[in-house]
């Protein structure tokens, strides 16, 4: 279980684990080395095929370190099989997490200028789709990884830009899901303060944005929520008021609307008795939407202040996606 520390910063606060995360200086580390790449290849569309000796040893390394994270979420996240030669980090770690977080649905973007590409199949990635899979199933730069670390000479070609940077995707989204930050936004309702780099100089995510309140749920997720590697949410005590504030206001419409509609629907029996039953339904229903808009606009004319208070008391904080809602 994660202590959390709060550090102001202005209306941006973090919320800081104290854990120690030996994964994430070598990960930047990495980094650093394919931007050195960057600075002597010009890194476009046509170029992700290049391979070399240089680009096979980040390959490697990065996949080792795909790997050894992946064992450690594996563990810290309910994980009961023992640490040995039977553990595989694809289809027993990474297939724990993909049931827990639905990874393989994970978006990042390619963010750094120092990457030239155009085509959005090379800017907005998915690197741990089918990444809990094994052989012929798995994802590219599973196979890349394998064929090089088993036979560097005759698999040299694998060894390309393309698969490094997305096993690099694929180490910086586990790399997150470890550090498990959180950020207290205060009032921003939009995420304007939040870092969508988190750290990375290459890579950006994606953060869901969904500030609807509805009293009978306590997240509203838009259609790309899966996607979305963190969330932006109302804080869950800021939220509760609310939601509380409108179950009342719910309440008391539902009230005045079935006094109302007893009150009109006995003015008009002789009329409504009349008609057939269809007729009557109808009727009974134009009446029931009638009185509850009316009762609706009156009740929130009332309430408007409190509603307002209410509505600038809410608090929001960006926290990962865990298929938490």
């Amino acid at each position: 279980m994660n202590i959390f520390i709060f550090t102001d910063n202005s209306n941006f606060s973090k919320i800081k684990p104290m854990i120690n995360n030996f994964y994430w200086p070598i990960y930047k580390s990495l980094e650093r080395e394919l931007i050195e790449l960057s600075n002597l290849i010009h890194i476009d569309d046509r170029q992700l095929e290049i391979y070399s000796i240089k680009i096979a040893e980040l390959l490697l390394r990065t996949c080792v370190e795909i790997e050894s994270i992946s064992k450690a979420l594996y563990f810290e996240n309910g994980g009961v099989k023992d640490d040995d030669n039977n553990l595989f980090f694809d289809t027993d770690c990474l297939n724990l997490l993909e049931t827990l977080w639905q990874l393989s649905k994970k978006q990042i973007q390619i963010s750094s200028i120092n990457f030239y590409f155009t085509k959005l199949e090379n800017i907005s990635l998915t690197p741990l789709k089918k990444a809990n899979k094994r052989g012929a199933s798995s994802s590219d730069w599973q196979k890349a990884y394998q064929a090089v670390k088993h036979n560097r000479v005759t698999s040299l070609s694998k060894a390309n830009l393309k698969h490094l940077i997305r096993a690099m995707g694929a180490l910086y989204i586990l790399n997150l899901y470890y550090n498990n930050n959180g950020y207290q936004l205060e009032k921003d309702s939009g995420g304007l303060n939040f870092d969508s780099s988190q750290g990375s100089s290459i890579f950006s995510i994606k953060l869901h944005i969904n500030t609807t309140i509805n009293p009978a749920r306590d997240y509203s997720k838009n259609f790309d929520f899966d996607d979305c590697i963190y969330i932006l949410k109302p804080t869950d005590d800021t939220r509760s008021i609310n939601q509380q504030k409108f179950k009342e206001i719910n309440e008391i419409i539902a009230k005045r609307t079935i006094t109302s509609l007893i009150d009109k629907v006995t003015q008009q029996t002789d009329n409504i008795q009349g008609k057939s039953k269809a007729d009557a339904e109808f009727v009974i229903k134009a009446m029931v939407n009638e009185i509850h808009t009316e009762n609706m606009i009156q009740v929130a004319k009332e309430n408007a202040k409190a509603m307002k208070g209410v509505f600038e008391s809410l608090r929001y904080e960006a926290v990962l996606n865990k298929q938490q809602y």
